[in-house]
C-alpha cells in the first residue's frame, strides 16, 4: 500500500466517494487503505475485465497506489544508479518493465530508460536496497505486508529464484493482486493470505512492507508482530507517519525493543519528512 503524504491525503481517502457508482462501504478503523472505496474498487477491478485493463489510471486507486510521478521517479532512478547500476541494463530493465504491461499505468522517460512507470522504478529501488542489505534472496521465503497489485512481488521474483512469496492484505486487494500476477510466469510459490489466515507457526527469511505496516492501527500491528515480524529472520519495512492519532501505533523505540537486533536507517529518497526504514538481519 502506497500513500501520498500528509493530512490532505488522509482526509481524501477517508471521505471521498469512489468512481463508477461503487456502493458505500463502512469505513473501518484498521488501516488507512481499509476505507471502503479502495477495497471496493479492487474487488470491482478483479471481477470486471474492462476496469482491470486500466485499473492503474483510476483516481480512486491512485489515491492509494500508482501515484509516483516524474520528479520522485527520477530520484528513484538516480538512487538505483548509485546502488546497483546493473539493474538498469537492457536485459533486466526490459524484464522489469513488463510490470507496466498490465493495468495501463502512466509511463515516463527517465534519461536512457524509456516508457516505464514511477511505481516500477520504486519497486526496482526496493530490490536494489534489499540486494545491498541482504545479498541474494535465492531460495528464500519472503512475506510482504500490504501488497498493492503485486508489483513488488513480480519484480523480486523476476530477479531472484525465491522459494516462496506470501502476500498479506485485505481479501479484495489480494483478489486484484492474484488477477494481476496470473498474467506472469513466476519462479516461486505464491500464497495469498489475510491477517487472520496467517499461522503463528510459519517462519520467513525476509518480511517486506512498503509503507503498509505503518498505516494500520496498533492492535493489528501487534498481530503482524506476533505472526510475521518476530518469525522473520530479517526484515525491511519503510515506515511513514501519516496515520491519524486515533490509530495509536507503535513508536520507533517500541518497535526497536520488540524486534531483536533491529535498527533505523534513512529512507532515501525521503518521501515525507518523518519517514524512516526499520530493518534487521542484514549482512551489515
Amino acid at each position: 500500500m502506497r500513500f501520498k503524504t500528509g493530512q490532505q491525503l488522509i482526509d481524501k481517502i477517508r471521505g471521498k466517494k469512489a468512481e463508477h457508482d461503487l456502493p458505500p462501504v463502512r469505513i473501518l478503523n484498521t488501516s488507512l487503505s481499509d476505507n471502503g472505496d479502495y477495497p471496493q474498487f479492487c474487488l470491482k477491478a478483479s471481477l470486471d475485465d474492462e476496469i482491470f485493463k486500466n485499473f492503474k489510471r483510476y483516481k480512486v486507486y491512485n489515491e492509494i497506489l500508482e501515484h509516483v510521478g516524474y520528479d520522485l521517479g527520477l530520484k528513484y532512478y538516480d538512487e538505483i544508479k548509485k546502488l546497483d547500476v546493473s539493474l538498469l541494463k537492457d536485459n533486466l530493465i526490459t524484464e522489469f518493465k513488463k510490470n507496466d504491461k498490465v493495468g495501463n499505468p502512466i509511463l515516463f522517460n527517465f534519461n536512457e530508460i524509456e516508457n516505464i512507470s514511477g511505481s516500477t522504478l520504486r519497486y526496482i529501488h526496493v530490490l536494489a536496497k534489499l540486494k545491498q542489505l541482504f545479498g541474494s534472496l535465492d531460495n528464500k521465503k519472503i512475506c510482504e505486508i500490504g501488497v498493492g497489485y503485486g508489483g513488488q512481488c513480480r519484480i523480486l521474483s523476476s530477479f531472484f529464484k525465491l522459494k516462496s512469496y506470501t502476500l498479506i492484505d485485505l481479501k479484495p486487494v489480494l483478489g486484484l493482486a492474484q488477477k494481476y500476477l496470473d498474467n506472469y510466469p513466476l519462479n516461486t510459490v505464491i500464497e495469498y493470505k489475510t491477517m487472520n489466515e496467517l499461522s503463528y507457526d510459519k517462519e520467513y527469511d525476509l518480511v517486506i512492507s512498503n509503507y503498509a505496516f505503518s498505516e494500520i492501527s496498533k492492535e493489528f500491528q501487534k498481530i503482524y508482530l506476533d505472526k510475521v515480524i518476530k518469525k522473520s529472520k530479517s526484515g525491511f519495512m519503510i515506515m511513514n507517519q501519516i496515520a491519524p492519532d486515533g490509530f495509536e501505533q507503535y513508536s520507533q523505540d517500541e518497535l526497536l525493543n520488540a524486534i531483536p537486533n533491529s535498527q533505523i536507517i534513512k529512507e532515501i529518497p525521503l518521501t515525507y519528512h518523518s519517514n524512516y526504514i526499520i530493518t534487521w538481519g542484514s549482512n551489515g
